[in-house]
């Protein structure tokens, strides 16, 4: 009888069971149940940072890698992989077997420009990716160190630099980098003598400037912002439309010196194309979310990054957004 009771009650908790989820229908996976199941994604994400660590895109990851481990309750890495400003990672990326969706790629505007460089074509695109969203939008700036004595002024500068040879130090060289654009513009606009370097990375180039090693920075906002509040560095100009609500007291370089240039850097991410179409909707979709955490948007306002969370083909636009004005400042 004990036997037997014992059995009426197991079949009736099954029924229960069965009952309570819809009649027998199975329940929609748990993400935060990391290594659970199939459900996706089970286990450790990458994100791929294709400069040195300590730079505004590196951090910038950091950041985003904590806030969506959170959200999908699984681990989130930032994997630094530097070397020609940027196409060591991407062509990796793009040409190795990451279809699962457990890598993610950062990806900016030097991308799209590779294929125009003239000293070193690169053989993609934005065809060979799919790009999910975009994270920041980070304007440009020209900075020089708080002791500088040769030059005080966007026009100190400028004059100092007409006879005298300066150096800094940039990503990359050529149309593929903004930094070297920017001192492309200023030696055809002015007539100055700036020279490019290559590094690895946005701390590199930080880092060389802050030990004198170069004259100027030509960086991104939160590249410089650490510094600048902290007085190692002044900013001469920026390079916006208008003036950041980051940095307002800085003037934009067509309120310095009459002539006007946009630059900045627009950062976010992207997946081989082999990954399927269900992954890309599903981490878009977790990345999107994921910006919206008051923690993540606390440290990024710290670190001087400007949020955007344009996505999808729109986020394509953006990347393609500078092409005209990079191609005529090196045509």
């Amino acid at each position: 009888m004990k036997k037997m009771f014992a059995l009426v009650s197991a079949c009736a908790l099954a029924l229960s069971l069965t009952a309570c989820s819809g009649g027998g229908s199975a329940q929609a996976p748990n993400n935060n149940n990391a290594g659970k199941g199939d459900s996706f994604p089970n286990e450790t994400i990458t994100l791929v940072c294709p400069f040195s660590a300590g730079g505004g895109t590196d951090i910038g990851a950091r950041n985003m890698a904590t806030a969506l481990s959170a959200d999908l309750g699984v681990n989130v890495v930032v994997e630094n992989q530097t070397g020609s400003g940027g196409w060591v990672a991407w062509t990796d990326l793009i040409t190795g077997d990451y279809d699962d969706g457990y890598t993610i790629g950062l990806i900016n505007h030097n991308f799209v420009f590779g294929e125009l460089d003239p000293e070193n074509p690169r053989d993609y695109n934005l065809d060979d990716v799919q790009v999910l969203c975009n994270q920041v939008v980070d304007y440009d700036v020209l900075a020089i160190r708080a002791n500088e004595t040769r030059f005080t002024d966007i026009d100190s500068f400028i004059e100092y630099a007409k006879s005298n040879p300066i150096l800094i130090s940039a990503q990359a060289t050529g149309i593929t980098d903004g930094e070297s654009t920017k001192a492309e513009w200023f030696n055809k606009t002015f007539g100055t003598q700036i020279t490019v370097i290559p590094v690895d990375g946005a701390s590199d180039s930080r880092g060389m400037f802050l030990a004198g090693d170069t004259d100027i920075l030509f960086g991104s906002i939160s590249d410089v912002n650490t510094a600048y509040q902290n007085g190692e560095m002044k900013l001469l100009c920026q390079f916006a439309e208008e003036r950041s609500e980051f940095i307002p007291e800085v003037p934009t370089v067509e309120e310095a010196t009459g002539e006007k240039l946009v630059a900045f850097a627009a950062r976010g991410y992207f997946y081989p194309n082999g990954v399927p179409a269900d992954k890309v909707e599903f981490m878009t979709n977790a990345l999107l979310k994921s910006m919206e955490r008051s923690d993540y948007i606390e440290n990024m306002a710290a670190l001087g990054l400007e949020l955007d969370n344009t996505s999808g083909e729109a986020y394509a636009e953006l990347l393609n957004s500078q092409m005209e004005t990079r191609l005529s400042i090196w045509g």
